[in-house]
C-alpha cells in the first residue's frame, strides 16, 4: 500500500510530537513537501515549522508571529515509516 501525502504529513507530525515533545511542538504547520527516491525507496520529504524556543510564548499563545524552526522529515512511501528528521535551513531571502 503507498502512503498518500496526507497520511505521510500525519506520520511526520506524529513523529514530531512523540521525539520532541509538546513543549517544542507548538504552532506546526506543513511548509513543504516533495516526492523523491532515497536509497532505491521511494518517499517523501515532508517540511514542518513550529514555534522556535525563542518565541515570545505571550505572542505565540495569541496567534501572533514568532520565530520558527523548520525540520525536514522523510516518511517511506512504502510503508509511512519516518526513517530521519533534520534541521532545515532556510536560506536568506
Amino acid at each position: 500500500m503507498m502512503v498518500l501525502i496526507k497520511q505521510g504529513v500525519e506520520n511526520a507530525m506524529i513523529f514530531a510530537l512523540e521525539t520532541l515533545g509538546d513543549g517544542r511542538v507548538k504552532g506546526i504547520r506543513l511548509e513543504e513537501v516533495d516526492s523523491t527516491t532515497i536509497a532505491g525507496e521511494e518517499a517523501w520529504l515532508i517540511t514542518l515549522s513550529m514555534f522556535s524556543s525563542e518565541a515570545d510564548p505571550f505572542a505565540v499563545a495569541l496567534g501572533g508571529k514568532g520565530k520558527r524552526d523548520y525540520k525536514s522529515f522523510t516518511v517511506l512511501k512504502n510503508s509511512g515509516e519516518v526513517t530521519s528528521m533534520k534541521i532545515r535551513e532556510l536560506a536568506d531571502a
